[in-house]
């Protein structure tokens, strides 16, 4: 018994160091975007290398039985990456397209590796892959988060973004985009609440959900709120009793004219938020202009535009466009929309059959905010970011399962 624990327990362990290391790859390392580049392409990689070796020795020590379900929102995931591919021959910049075609591909076969190591360890903790993933994901943000609280205190210039001309200091500063982090640090709230529901709380826990409230807070990320608040809110209606689902909502009274001031609103420019920061008129402006240019297959994959950036009438410059459905239609035209819209549809699908009540959980959790997220920033369909790996993990999550960890479901 003690040695599968101690087995059990190196596997989570090198898996937990492994997540922690993977979202690190999508930080800025250096103000050089060559070296940039380089170690993001290198480490996440060698990171895909590891799993996959990895999965071969587990499988080496124990044949296990994979079952696959729901397969259709993976084809059509595939099928959008095809249609990619194709763009190249239109592209407005096929290198950078195929760049990042690139990574998108090697994003896939990390999360198949990694999802099914992630189905091994529970089943040899006999926790189940959902709560090993809530737990995997749980840790590793708030360590990360741990790290960024201690930064921000030794160099704040690195882990600090000034806007509104200095007098508002957001948490990311050089490293990761404000609104990037925000949303990582709601996947993280989402995987403990899940962990909370079906395992009880735990001291860590509470303490995890701290330190990802308080940085939350700092990134003064508006969409990062409101999602948080929506994955809040949804834990405690489905699992709270009368007197927390009562508490939470007074609680989430009484903090609104604080997060209200400090969060959206900041140094009392309303029209700001009511533009979205200026995403409405150079949204606009893209429809307007860009989109009729090319609206069938568009200007090539995560291109928008001719030129590397649009240059709005009404609003600012930009290389993306801050909505990852627009992007879509933008790069791949009305045919790429409709395969992305069909791929949302049936992953839906997949979410609506599936049985297994934590996993449907942490689904939420996860979907919540890097939906939020893909509404104005990169999002799921949008340039290389971790919002289209943990997109990647719930299409795997649905499909690809250990029969005895609730594989006994439709097969379509």
């Amino acid at each position: 018994m003690k040695q599968v624990e101690r087995v059990t327990g190196w596997l989570l362990g090198i898996l937990i160091t492994m997540m922690i290391l993977r979202i690190v790859s999508y930080f800025m390392v250096s103000e050089s975007a060559a070296v940039t580049r380089v170690f993001k392409v290198f480490l996440r990689i060698l990171l895909t290398g590891i799993a996959y070796l990895l999965y071969r020795r587990e499988m080496g020590r124990r044949a296990y039985p994979f079952a696959y379900f729901n397969v259709l929102a993976w084809f059509f995931y595939v099928l959008y990456l095809l249609l990619g591919i194709a763009s190249l021959m239109w592209s407005s910049s096929a290198p950078y397209s195929a760049l990042q075609l690139v990574m998108d591909v090697e994003c896939v076969a990390f999360v198949y590796w990694y999802w099914k190591l992630v189905l091994i360890a529970g089943e040899q903790n006999q926790r189940g892959a959902a709560k090993t993933m809530a737990h995997i994901l749980g840790v590793s943000i708030s360590l990360i988060l741990a790290v960024f609280i201690v930064g921000m205190l030794v160099d704040p210039e690195k882990f600090y973004r000034e806007t509104h001309g200095g007098a508002v200091a957001r948490l990311g500063g050089f490293i990761i985009n404000p609104n990037e982090l925000g949303m990582l640090i709601v996947v993280g709230a989402g995987a403990i609440y899940t962990l909370m529901l079906n395992e009880g709380r735990r001291t860590w826990h509470l303490l995890g959900l701290g330190v990802l409230v308080y940085t939350l807070v700092l990134t003064g990320s508006r969409s990062s709120m409101i999602s948080f608040f929506a994955v809040t809110g949804f834990f405690v209606l489905i699992g709270g009793s009368f007197r927390l689902k009562l508490g939470a909502v007074a609680g989430g009274v009484a903090a609104v004219p604080f997060v209200v001031q400090e969060v959206f609103i900041k140094e009392g420019d309303v029209g700001e938020v009511m533009s979205m920061t200026g995403r409405l008129p150079f949204w606009t402006d893209l429809l307007t202009f860009s989109f009729p240019q090319r609206p069938l297959f568009g200007y090539g994959f995560m291109r928008i535009s001719t030129t590397d950036k649009f240059d709005s009438l009404h609003a600012y410059a930009g290389a993306m466009t801050h909505n990852t459905f627009l992007q879509v239609l933008l790069n791949l035209g009305m045919v790429g929309a409709a395969v992305v819209l069909f791929q949302m549809v049936l992953t839906v699908r997949a979410f609506a059959r599936e049985r297994d009540a934590v996993l449907k959980h942490l689904v939420v959790g996860v979907f919540i905010p890097i939906f939020v997220n893909s509404l104005t920033e990169f999002g799921i369909f949008g340039e290389t970011n971790y919002g289209i790996m943990w997109y990647l993990f719930i299409i795997y999550g649905l499909m690809v399962k250990i029969p005895s960890q609730g594989g006994k479901i439709a097969s379509v």
